[in-house]
């Protein structure tokens, strides 16, 4: 079983998330739960119902206490349930559960440890509730997402998936202690654009993932083409003053070690090889800043009002706008990268800006056709990339009766930014395997004249990475010698993309 995380001691990373996502046991720390307690107790001291007497009509639904108090916050918490579409994986809900608590956790919400502890007994129970996955604008919170959770958290109603099996709210929280909200307490259970930060964390996972396995397809395709090693040099990407450029480069250089098929001094390549280690150092930028950003929500306080020694503050902590606006950067980012990969697939399968290949990288390709649809799908998947692209953070329709009269769309940011990671993960995929079909000829020292005759020279012996990665790829998809169903290999490639069989050091688990 994985090490336990502690909920408070220390800022929760992605990395920590992840590893919740992936069932490892969480608690909330002492010093966090004894800042709850505390914040809980300057909350009352302020006198709650009149503080919230203060807000919009709609929000009055949570004060008060006894058996009113009970209808009024299944009412409010209820109504507020207005998802649609299908339901969010499990993945995306353990870290919706997380990210809440975590904020919650900062001890500025004026709610008890216990709402906190329920939702970490809920994710340590393995007790999912069903979360349609759209409906929320990402301001005032990721409201409706959040509803979903309250109302099996609170056991109001819905449903929960619990070892694999959809249940009742009743039957799938039995073992879970038992919770009755009170004044804020539910106001700040869906109060946040948590649903944004979740799904920004997984995303960053997920690229982090991807880049490296971009370096680890773009040295196998330069070894195909005979790349000219220049481009990795490191002192021409220093002087343009970009360290990941660097970085990157040298990540793919060691790749490439022991090479004999890329060697400096050859004529330039096309774009698509030799600029690849700025447009991967781009990227890496985006990342580092997307993760920044999202570390930032995961430990901050998104709630309103934020209770303070002094007195409760209405501000707007929950307007998603900062993990918006860098998520859709961030699939500008990933974009350009599979654009670029998709460009050394069309090259591997065209004989002649291979030089000396078949096209389509199959003998008698008057009669296969080899890897020619793999390329059409490659080129679709950018496409619909392409599309997804347009900035989710750039729209903004008014709700609320126009006291939310700017709205940054979060989700809908964060949903374009994963539904790009999958597309990455199969163009990656395909570059993986259309390589591997090249460097099986550059292996065997075979090349092929202008008019289809075969020459045949010495064996070749492939940089070691390139040749582990070329074995990774042969595990799940055999050479080809004729034409067969391409599905069932691109499938199979980039599931292990997903589960980082290419990602150098970043492997053992999957999306």
């Amino acid at each position: 079983m994985s090490a336990e995380i502690v909920l408070g001691e220390g800022p929760l990373t992605v990395d920590a998330l992840i590893a919740v996502v992936d069932g490892a046991p969480v608690r909330l720390g002492d010093e966090a739960r004894a800042r709850v307690a505390q914040n809980h107790a300057v909350w009352l001291s302020l006198g709650p119902p009149d503080i919230l007497a203060r807000k919009e009509t709609w929000l009055l639904g949570i004060e008060g206490t006894g058996a009113p108090q009970a209808q009024r916050v299944s009412t409010f918490v209820r109504c507020h349930c207005a998802g649609v579409g299908p339901p969010l994986a499990t993945a995306l809900v353990r870290a919706l559960m997380l990210t809440r608590a975590s904020q919650l956790s900062q001890g500025l919400s004026g709610v008890r440890p216990e709402l906190i502890e329920l939702l970490l007994a809920m994710l340590n129970a393995g007790v999912h509730p069903v979360i349609p996955s759209l409906g929320s604008v990402g301001a005032a919170g990721d409201l409706a997402p959040l509803a979903h959770l309250a109302e099996v958290a609170f056991r109001l109603g819905g449903k929960a998936e619990r070892g694999g099996v959809v249940r009742g709210f009743a039957e799938a929280m039995e073992g879970v202690p038992s919770f009755t909200p009170e004044p804020k307490e539910a106001l700040s259970l869906i109060n946040g654009a948590t649903l944004t930060a979740a799904m920004g964390a997984l995303a960053v996972h997920r690229v982090r993932r991807l880049l490296r396995t971009a370096e680890r397809t773009l040295s196998m395709s330069m070894e195909v083409v005979l790349a000219d090693a220049g481009c990795l040099d490191p002192r021409a990407l220093a002087s343009r003053g970009h360290p990941a450029a660097v970085e990157s480069a040298a990540r793919v250089a060691a790749s490439l070690e022991g090479s004999t098929l890329v060697q400096v001094g050859r004529s330039p390549d096309a774009f698509s090889v030799r600029c690849a280690p700025a447009v991967h150092g781009a990227a890496w930028d985006a990342l580092e800043y997307t993760e920044r950003v999202v570390t930032r929500e995961l430990n901050g306080a998104c709630d309103n009002p934020l209770v303070f020694e002094d007195g409760a503050v209405e501000a707007g902590n929950f307007h998603g706008a900062p993990v918006a606006i860098t998520l859709d950067h961030l699939k500008v980012a990933l974009t350009q990268v599979i654009s670029i990969a998709e460009r050394r697939v069309y090259r591997l399968t065209y004989g002649r800006l291979t030089g000396n290949l078949p096209s389509f990288l199959l003998e008698g390709s008057g009669v296969n056709n080899g890897f020619m649809l793999a390329q059409y799908t490659a080129a679709s998947l950018v496409s619909e990339c392409k599309g997804r692209c347009f900035p989710a953070s750039a729209d903004s329709i008014p709700t609320g009766q126009h006291a939310e009269d700017h709205v940054p769309m979060g989700p809908n940011a964060a949903r374009g930014l994963l539904h790009i990671t999958e597309d990455a993960a199969s163009v990656l995929a395909i570059e993986a395997l259309v390589a591997a079909q090249g460097l099986e000829f550059r292996r065997a020292g075979r090349s092929f004249l202008a008019d289809g005759t075969r020459v045949q020279g010495p064996e070749v012996a492939l940089a070691p990475a390139v040749a582990a990665a070329l074995a990774t790829v042969r595990a799940v998809a055999p050479l080809w010698v004729d034409d067969r169903v391409l599905h069932g290999d691109l499938a199979a490639v980039a599931t292990q993309v997903r589960d980082g069989a290419f990602a150098q050091g970043d492997g053992g688990r999957g999306w």
